[in-house]
């Protein structure tokens, strides 16, 4: 009996164009075997024209001499996604090499990585893909100012590709009248990437976890409650409490964990919410209400996501946070000789809590899970879509899979250029047909009649409006009526170029986003 012991071919994702790959078919001399192409459309590929055809064809009853057979694929170009079956069939006295079994997460075998066969029949799969697009933009991600309009830039790419150095021009536009001034140069450090999982509703506490931490907020009962779970207060309940608020005040509530379940229950009373459990509550207590807080999350998919990351800031996320282990200590003999750390729990950054992933074409698209933040959150953090990533280059390999870098990078304004709309005598008041984008304290005037002599003089008042009016400079200036001044130091346009080399493409599109909030400030 002769055997086929490996089939060689490059099995990676193809790109778009035109790619011819070598293969290798090793085994004993004189093993025999058929080899066998389709596509998507079910095509057979022809190994003599390297077409693909309506009708079958195969590399038929070739035998190997010596210790392998070399050939090779012309693969074409597509204009949407397609893919390939390879069939290789052991012919006569021939045999595949014991089968070895690789399987994905979610259970399905992994045909490429498996090996040999216990049939005459081994099967593998290549994937071809439309080309990628690489964004390049500019984001606030905290709306510390408002952003006019944005240009960005796009890069065409081959997945898991690479390509050299490629020129890029952003750009981004402050709102009216508001300008920019640039606070420094970037760099690869301040683009930012991320993934945006979404939180579930129902976070998990942790061993040894406090998760009412700490009162949020008092308010006083209007009216005793002897029975039922309905409970009046003073002012308006959605001012001092949230759902799921633990509820504390006389000794019943203290002892249980009695929690806020609805606010306004009957929809006809705002001053009225209902409890997790019925407590008998006297006329004029004050309740104090304690927002639930967690360390430990579940999330849609953990995919991509690795312990010390960022959470983007967001209305309901804790200032501050990042994804990283739970640990739940205690400080003995604090300040002597004897000082000890005792850790009674610990929970790792990330748990799939053994839920199965989703695997398209051989790779893991989503995958459920629990995450835990260095913070606690509130309640209200259920149900979000949060944005969760870091800056620098390693952060776009771990998030998106591209590895790039990035070279000459630099931002600039484009000047304000406006006219006079009266002639000025020694005056430090220029009347002018706009002033969007001029900065007081910042922007410094240069143009024709500008004593030049003299420092250009700044702009002092004025400015920081829109449409025309008269600004007040810090020299006094003779100037004629409709000439075009130029002012320096601040501009509504901030450009950044520079050069990215992508050294290995991802297998999606992504963004790269240069957080402009480390680079400007408006006013």
């Amino acid at each position: 009996m002769k055997i086929i012991n490996n089939f060689s071919l490059d099995l990676s994702d193809l790109p778009a164009t035109t790619e011819a790959r070598n293969f290798t078919v090793a085994g004993s001399n004189g093993a025999v075997f058929s080899l066998e192409i389709k596509n998507e459309d079910s095509y057979y590929y022809n190994f003599t024209t390297n077409l693909f055809q309506a009708g079958k064809a195969r590399l038929d009853n070739k035998m190997i001499t010596g210790s392998s057979y070399r050939g090779s694929v012309t693969f074409p170009t597509i204009t949407d996604d397609d893919h390939y079956d390879i069939f290789l069939f052991a012919e006569k006295d021939t045999q595949h090499a014991a089968y070895r079994e690789v399987r994905f997460g979610d259970g399905t075998i992994d045909i490429n990585s498996s090996t040999g066969s216990n049939s005459l029949l081994m099967q593998k799969i290549i994937y071809q893909y439309t080309d990628l697009t690489l964004t390049l933009s500019t984001y606030n991600p905290t709306a510390a100012f408002t952003i006019g309009s944005l240009v960005n830039d796009t890069l065409t790419l081959s997945r898991g590709k690479n390509r050299g150095k490629v020129p890029f021009t952003i750009s981004c536009n402050s709102s009216t009248g508001a300008s920019f001034k640039i606070l420094k140069q970037p760099t690869p450090n301040d683009v930012l990437t991320f993934v945006s999982p979404t939180v579930g509703s129902a976070p998990e506490k942790l061993p040894g976890e406090n998760e009412y931490p700490a009162v949020s907020n008092t308010d006083t009962v209007n009216g005793d409650v002897s029975s039922g779970i309905k409970v009046v207060m003073d002012t308006n309940v959605a001012d001092k409490m949230k759902v799921g608020d633990r509820i504390t005040g006389n000794a019943a509530l203290n002892a249980a964990t009695v929690t806020v379940v609805a606010l306004n229950p009957d929809t006809d009373n705002v001053k009225e919410f209902s409890m997790s459990e019925e407590i008998a509550i006297a006329d004029g207590l004050t309740l104090s209400f304690s927002n639930r807080m967690n360390y430990q999350w579940p999330l849609d998919s953990v995919n991509n996501i690795t312990e010390g990351m960022i959470v983007v800031p967001s209305t309901n996320v804790t200032a501050g946070t990042r994804v990283g282990r739970y640990l739940d200590s205690l400080t003995i003999f604090t300040d002597t000789e004897l000082e000890k750390k005792i850790v009674r729990n610990r929970a790792p950054a990330l748990n799939t809590k053994n839920q199965k992933p989703t695997v398209v074409k051989g790779l893991v698209t989503v995958q459920p899970g629990n995450f835990v933040f260095n913070k606690q959150q509130a309640l209200a953090l259920a149900g979000d879509a949060m944005k969760i990533g870091g800056y620098g280059v390693d952060k776009i390999l771990k998030v998106h899979g591209y590895e790039v870098k990035f070279t000459n990078l630099a931002i600039a304004l484009t000047k304000v250029t406006t006219t006079t709309t009266a002639a000025s005598s020694s005056s430090t008041s220029v009347v002018l047909t706009a002033r969007d984008g001029i900065l007081n304290g910042t922007s410094t005037v240069s143009g024709i009649g500008i004593d030049p002599g003299v420092a250009n003089p700044t702009v002092n008042s004025g400015a920081n409006a829109t449409g025309a009016g008269t600004v007040v400079l810090s020299a006094a200036q003779t100037l004629e009526n409709g000439i075009t001044l130029t002012f320096d130091g601040a501009g509504k346009t901030a450009t950044i170029t520079g050069e990215i080399e992508i050294i290995k493409a991802g297998t999606a599109d992504a963004v790269l986003r240069f957080d402009v909030e480390k680079l400007l400030t408006s006013a």
